[in-house]
């Protein structure tokens, strides 16, 4: 009897610790999600706030009053979530891959992911028919809002930081991938 009572108790204790091991596991689950979710808002809400702000290429990284592309997706990264990513879209291209996950599909990005695209070659589909886009070079980069939608700048006559929708667009025919370290 004392052998089945200690076998019981036994049981019983590691299924609690069980128990309790997954739902801290669960409960640090969440708060990385939230987290995680935060962060991707805090991104996106700093590019929101330079709406606007006109384009330069090669525009002075040391202030916030003009921005090219990958200024501007620099820039929204470091005030949303503190981290410094590489100065150039080759290079946040080539740092997302390596650090942090990414996608060949924009339509399973998340929002607050940077998406890279390759040169613009008009508005045709055939102009893009052909591409192997696993090597084309990356010119262009922009923050992912959701809902099809992209936050970027990219010439003085777009108006600077500006909204555009990805769906039947350009963007959508140059897209490469996109993704981000904020998984």
């Amino acid at each position: 009897m004392k052998k089945k009572s200690f076998i019981f108790v036994a049981l019983a204790a590691s299924i609690s610790f069980g128990s309790l091991n997954v739902s801290s596991i669960s409960a640090a689950s969440q708060s990385t999600a939230v987290q995680t979710s935060n962060l991707r808002e805090n991104v996106i809400n700093s590019g929101m706030k330079y709406l606007g702000t006109p384009y330069e290429f090669g525009s002075s990284r040391s202030n916030t009053q003009t921005f090219d592309c990958s200024d501007f997706v620099r820039q929204a990264y470091k005030e949303g979530t503190g981290v410094t990513i590489p100065p150039d879209s080759r290079k946040q291209g080539a740092y997302v891959k390596e650090n942090g996950s990414h996608t060949k599909n924009w339509q399973e990005l998340k929002p607050g992911d940077i998406m890279f695209f390759m040169s613009y070659r008009g508005n045709n589909e055939s102009s893009y028919t052909g591409i192997d886009k696993n090597t084309a070079r990356i010119t262009h980069n922009g923050i992912y809002l959701g809902n099809g939608k992209i936050l970027h700048t990219y010439s003085k006559k777009s108006g600077g930081v500006r909204i555009d929708n990805i769906p039947g667009t350009q963007w959508e025919k140059r897209f490469l991938f996109g993704g981000s370290t904020l998984n």
